[in-house]
């Protein structure tokens, strides 16, 4: 068992998961999380997973087979859910409470030479869905306003920047893009990183108006992952976590550079923080109105809070961590990895699960209604 600020090492491997308050891991019934995976080395899938933990196992519940690597899933009312290709994403599927594909989306049936980025996010009012995309001739970013009920494009609009990646509805129904900024392939690889333009960007999604953007002085610093924190008390302004990836040319000086931005809604800024050579995997909202961040190449997951905004405290060690699943209120996380799930809270025990068989976990997770 793992102790309580101690998370057993894991293979490498990515899995984030999002827990909701209508679940609870380790307690009670097992939950239904979806997400992406390769069986065997083979086989790239997209599914739901039973987590037990009282019974110290993961089992599959469905599973689909998808054209190429799956990336992020979104949670949808009576147990389904969507679920997104990596970038240069050519697909997005519906899938059932049964595991069957109800609806997809093919992009080259769209005919406008854009490929997916990863992501998708719902409206407040589950309406539409918003994806994050890439016109490959231009490198030019991109939302498509969806249809939910039948996945169909009916608005889009400009990123304001390139390479964006993941998209936030805000509580007043705007749009948060974390544009990576850095130059693609065709293949999305990276090309031109002294071209680096990364941009975060608040965009009005009924009309595409751009209503802010906010740079860092840093070029060679990416947004990709972004989380909203949950304040510690209440009436406090609620605060986006952008984890960063360091892409300078200079070994050094990706391994000095910080992990974190946080924006308050006015103002971008950088906490002053300890050296965890610099590549955020991912990013999660955590306890007293903080975040949880995986150091990647550091083997480590870390937290910060607003109340000591100059330290990151080692929560626990992980061989090369990247998603992590909040748990409810914040108190804590799951570090996926190849292996399978590491639990650390706050006030309780650590616990470690072993993935199923042949299963290799990848980036995105979500809990479905049970």
């Amino acid at each position: 068992m793992i102790q309580r600020r101690t998370l057993l090492a894991l293979a490498t491997a990515c899995a984030t998961l999002s827990l909701s308050a209508r679940a609870r891991a380790g307690a009670g019934q097992p939950v239904r999380v979806a997400g992406g995976w390769r069986m065997h080395g083979r086989d790239y899938q997209v599914g739901a997973l039973q987590v037990h933990w009282d019974e110290a196992r993961i089992d599959i519940e469905s599973a689909v087979t998808v054209p190429s690597r799956p990336h992020a899933v979104v949670p949808e009312a009576g147990g389904g859910f969507m679920a997104v290709a990596t970038r240069p994403g050519t697909w997005m599927l519906r899938v059932d409470a049964g595991g069957r594909v109800v609806q997809q989306v093919a992009m080259a049936d769209e005919g406008d030479a854009r490929t997916l980025d990863g992501h998708v996010i719902a409206s407040r009012d589950g309406q539409w869905l918003y994806t994050g995309e890439t016109d490959r001739r231009t490198g030019e970013g991109w939302v498509s306003v969806r249809d939910a009920r039948n996945l169909r494009k009916v608005n889009q609009f400009r990123t304001g920047g390139i390479d964006p990646h993941q998209i936030l509805v805000a509580d007043d129904g705007m749009l948060l893009v974390a544009n990576g900024g850095i130059p693609r392939t065709p293949t999305g690889g990276k090309r031109d990183l002294d071209q680096m333009d990364p941009v975060l960007v608040r965009l009005n999604p009924g009309s595409g108006e751009v209503l802010g953007e906010w740079k860092l002085p840093d070029r060679r610093l990416s947004p990709h992952h972004i989380a909203w924190n949950q304040p510690a008390q209440p009436g406090q302004r609620r605060l986006l976590g952008i984890g960063l990836q360091a892409e300078h040319d200079n070994p050094a000086q990706r391994r000095e550079a910080p992990l974190l931005a946080v924006w308050d809604g006015q103002r971008l800024s950088i906490p002053r923080q300890p050296v965890v050579e610099g590549y955020a995997g991912d990013v999660a909202a955590g306890p007293d109105g903080g975040f949880v961040l995986t150091a990647q190449y550091a083997n480590r997951i870390v937290l910060w809070r607003p109340d000591h905004p100059e330290e990151l405290t080692p929560i626990g060690q992980i061989q090369n961590p990247c998603g992590l699943w909040p748990l409810e209120g914040a108190q804590g996380v799951i570090a996926g990895g190849g292996l399978g799930l590491a639990r650390w809270h706050a006030r309780d025990p650590g616990r470690m699960l072993r993935w199923p068989a042949g299963l290799s976990a990848d980036n995105h997770w979500a809990v479905l209604a049970a």
